[in-house]
């Protein structure tokens, strides 16, 4: 009898490390990146924030939150492990050598923004010779620039590229739609003030790191379940 409550007690042990290791909180960091995720009253918040919590909460998991300056910080910080991963993010070959991607549905349109008086044209041969062009540093906007030979002058900042804009320092910006519309919005200015070109859209998903991923199996068929049922099909 004493035999097999030891081995009840050792078998409901298991058990329990078990449960409470598939439950294991995820850590994301996730970039200043308004109006997807920012933080604002001392809260981090926004569009993507919302879309995530949703997903998650749809799937039982607990995560966690810290707002980092940059994609490329949030790329780092699930190399050296301190974050289990970060979102929303579009997928690349580099992201996809740490981290799994989930298509979340939400389409990312990179777009060039130029003054409405502007000559140049993107779609023109000599545009990537002449054009100085900025977008946020770290981010797959920026590594695609370089990765194509633009002249590119970057910056952490919205606020900044909008003023390197203005006093001629750059004479395009190349960035997310949504991000750049938020961005002229709150400076009180009108979508009409600048010229838009589509140069591609992609999809938004969630990055989740492959080491989590080995410890905590069945993680991601949760939240692609989730996904399913509550994440747009298109935006």
């Amino acid at each position: 009898m004493f035999r097999r409550s030891n081995s009840l007690i050792v078998l409901l042990i298991l058990m329990w490390g078990n449960c409470s290791y598939a439950q294991s909180e995820l850590i994301f960091h996730v970039p200043d990146f308004p109006p997807y995720t920012f933080e604002k009253d001392n809260k981090i918040q926004g569009i993507g924030i919302e879309l995530v919590d949703r997903i998650l909460k749809e799937a039982g998991f607990q995560y966690s939150l810290k707002l980092v300056p940059n994609y490329g910080i949030a790329v780092q910080d699930v190399k050296t492990g301190s974050s289990d991963g970060f979102f929303l993010a579009s997928q690349n070959a580099e992201r996809d050598k740490i981290a799994v991607f989930s298509n979340l549905g939400v389409i990312n349109r990179w777009c060039w923004f130029l003054p409405a008086i502007s000559t140049l044209n993107p779609k023109d041969a000599i545009f990537k010779t002449k054009a100085r062009v900025g977008t946020f540093l770290n981010t797959h906007t920026h590594k695609w620039l370089m990765e194509n030979g633009y002249s590119v002058t970057g910056s952490p900042k919205i606020d900044s590229l909008l003023e390197m804009l203005r006093i001629s320092r750059i004479n395009v910006i190349f960035l997310d739609e949504a991000v750049f519309l938020e961005s002229i919005s709150k400076a009180g200015e009108k979508p009409e003030s600048y010229k838009k070109v589509v140069q591609s859209e992609t999809h938004f998903g969630i990055y989740i790191s492959k080491d989590y991923l080995s410890k905590n199996p069945g993680v991601m068929e949760k939240i692609s379940a989730a996904i399913k049922k509550t994440a747009p099909h298109e935006n």
